[in-house]
Formats: structure tokens, C-alpha cells, sequence
């Protein structure tokens, strides 16, 4: 059986460094990055050095529609391992690279993050929680989330085929894709690389995915909006996500319940 080892990131840069590293010291025959399939071409030029890194980010903003200010945090988090990419090329000559998310879900993903940021902006600044308004947008966040897994089983299984060792990069919670992964008869090993809380939001995330949207009772809801606005200011008082989050981690675990916060390896 065809072995696909998952390596877990996260949106801190630690993570990316981590996952680079593994990556340098394993032998793999295939790799899936976390970008839309249609910037494959575009990574493997720059894997040969015929691509500089700012027109391979170029041709991601002009591929997605993605603003600067969301391009230059992704670059950001992601440069450790674009930056171990050409050395790969040399440790692993016959190494298959290929982008494994579909265009179109990471464009949508992209919309959604952009709404996040004005419901998440313009909820700072009132003292009532629009419910609906986040319940329809974790709704759509979720319908997304189904297409995008479907889509990203069916990259990985036509491009590792007859592959033996497999490495993904995924970004998500692991449990669906190794579900979907094993019944197309590939074994699923997940790594994680940094044991961490989650910020309120993902915590809703992961609750309105294992319950439903419309179950996640008012109060739990209006409780971890209300967090997450909180961990944004720490975040956006700090140009370094990994601090702020590190920071927000040792404000408010001696106030909340370890139950409450999902850790990583958990999903």
C-alpha cells in the first residue's frame, strides 16, 4: 500500500522551518506542496533556478487575485520552505513536485478570508455580536472545505500513482483527507511539528465542523468571537505572528480550561 506522509502546518513560520528541515534529511518520490495546481509549472522553474522568487510570488498574486497585504504574510510564513526547494532538486534528482490545491477553491478561500477581515474588523468596534453573520460564513467556509478535499485527494492520487513514498504538505485538519486517502488505498502518516493552542476562531471552526453550524449553541459562539477579536489584538499590535500568538498563549492559559482549546495533535 502506497504510504502518503502529511506533514502538518500550521500559519506560524516555526512550523514552516520545521517542515523544511524533515525535508532536507527524508527520501520521498513525490511532493505536494499547499498551492493551486496551476502554479506547478511555475515551482518547478524556480526549483531549477530558471524562476526568481519574486516573479514566482508574482505569478501567484496574478493566478489567485490575492491582496498584497495577504501575499506578503503567506510569503512570509511559507519562505522556509520555498527556500529549501532548489537544494531538493539536487539531494533528490528524480523527485516528481507538483501543487496539489485546486485554483478555484484557493481563490474562494481567499474571497472568504477577505470577508473574515471585515466582519472580524468592523465586529471590533460593536458590542453586539452579529451571530448570523458568523454562522453564514463558517457555513460557507465548510461547504468550501468539502470541494477543496475532494479536489486535493484527486491531485494527490493521479500525481503520486504508482509512487510508493508520497509527502504532503497540508494545511487542514488531517482526519478527512486520511479518511478519503485510505479508501483510494493509500496509508495516511500524519507529522506534526509544533504542539500549539488554537486561537478561538479555529476552535469554533473545528466545533462547527464536528456538530454542524447550526448547532454550535449562541453562547459558545458569541464566546469565541469575542476571543478571537481579543487574540487580534495581540496579532495586530505585533509584526510576528509566531510572538503574538506565543504572547496571547501565556495571557490566556491560566483564564481558560485546557478542554477548551484544542491542541493540534488532537485533529
Amino acid at each position: 500500500m502506497a504510504l502518503v506522509t502529511a506533514l502538518i502546518l500550521t500559519r506560524f513560520r516555526e512550523t514552516a522551518e520545521r517542515a523544511a528541515a524533515w525535508l532536507t534529511r527524508a527520501h520521498y518520490h513525490t511532493l505536494f506542496l499547499n498551492l493551486p495546481e496551476d502554479l506547478t509549472p511555475f515551482v518547478r522553474a524556480y526549483m531549477e533556478r530558471e524562476l526568481p522568487p519574486e516573479r514566482l510570488w508574482r505569478s501567484y498574486g496574478y493566478l489567485t487575485g490575492l491582496q498584497e497585504p495577504f501575499l506578503n504574510a503567506l510569503r512570509y510564513h511559507l519562505a522556509p520552505l520555498l527556500h529549501v526547494l532548489p537544494a531538493l532538486r539536487r539531494l533528490m534528482p528524480g523527485l516528481k513536485v507538483y501543487c496539489s490545491q485546486d485554483l478555484a477553491c484557493q481563490m474562494e478561500a481567499n474571497r472568504l478570508s477577505e470577508r473574515l477581515l471585515l466582519l472580524a474588523t468592523s465586529e471590533r468596534v460593536r458590542k453586539k455580536i452579529r451571530l448570523a453573520e458568523w454562522r453564514q460564513l463558517l457555513a460557507d467556509e465548510l461547504e468550501l472545505a468539502a470541494v477543496a478535499l475532494e479536489r486535493l485527494v484527486e491531485n494527490v492520487v493521479d500525481g503520486a500513482g504508482k509512487q510508493w513514498r508520497n509527502v504532503l504538505l497540508y494545511g487542514g485538519l488531517i482526519k478527512p483527507v486520511k479518511d478519503c486517502m485510505e479508501v483510494k488505498g493509500f496509508t495516511v502518516k500524519p507529522i506534526y511539528f509544533q504542539r500549539y493552542w488554537r486561537n478561538p476562531l479555529d476552535v469554533l471552526r473545528i466545533i462547527s465542523w464536528a456538530r454542524g453550524v447550526n448547532k454550535v449553541p449562541n453562547n459558545v459562539m458569541r464566546h469565541c468571537v469575542r476571543t478571537y477579536l481579543s487574540y487580534l489584538d495581540y496579532v495586530l499590535a505585533s509584526k510576528d505572528v509566531d510572538a503574538a500568538h506565543a504572547t496571547w498563549t501565556a495571557a490566556i492559559r491560566p483564564h481558560v480550561p485546557p478542554t477548551t482549546l484544542y491542541p493540534n495533535l488532537i485533529f
